[in-house]
């Protein structure tokens, strides 16, 4: 979720409170915190553009597992969800079952390359001796230790 006010990508689902917060959420909108400002706001759980994906009603992840039907073991209807042969999916991060005749659409995994630069801007690569020692001035170098 991104933050309308800092534009930051650090938001999280913060916790309801109050009876606005409830009244707010019959309209499906959830309330979120920003990590980055600390701006509370209030979003639906899944974008405007994903909603007709399939996505979890509990979370709204998009990030789903396609399960076996009999794994689901409480849904409305559910001997005729497995009957009509309906897709069943997992949300690894709520743990929700759940059918879904909504079209999948997969999370696309980032690539090497990707991936690279974020665990190289996570852990900053320190530069090999022979860099290190040509980026050091000369009067910084330790001196040589004499054994009279």
């Amino acid at each position: 979720m991104i933050c309308p006010s800092c534009q930051s990508d650090r938001s999280y689902r913060s916790h309801r409170s109050g009876i606005v917060d409830f009244l707010v959420s019959l309209v499906d909108l959830r309330p979120w915190r920003c990590r980055a400002c600390d701006r509370r706001f209030f979003a639906w759980k899944t974008p405007i553009s994903y909603v007709f994906f399939v996505h979890c009603p509990t979370c709204g992840n998009l990030d789903l597992q396609q399960i076996s039907r009999d794994r689901v073991e409480k849904a409305v209807l559910l001997g005729l969800q497995r009957l009509l042969l309906f897709p069943a999916y997992r949300c690894a991060p709520c743990r929700e079952r759940f059918f879904s005749i909504r079209p999948y659409r997969p999370v696309k995994a980032l690539s090497e390359d990707v991936m690279a630069v974020v665990v190289h801007n996570d852990k900053p690569e320190r530069p090999a001796d022979e860099d290190r020692a040509a980026t050091v001035p000369a009067d910084a170098a330790a001196p040589e230790r004499r054994h009279d």
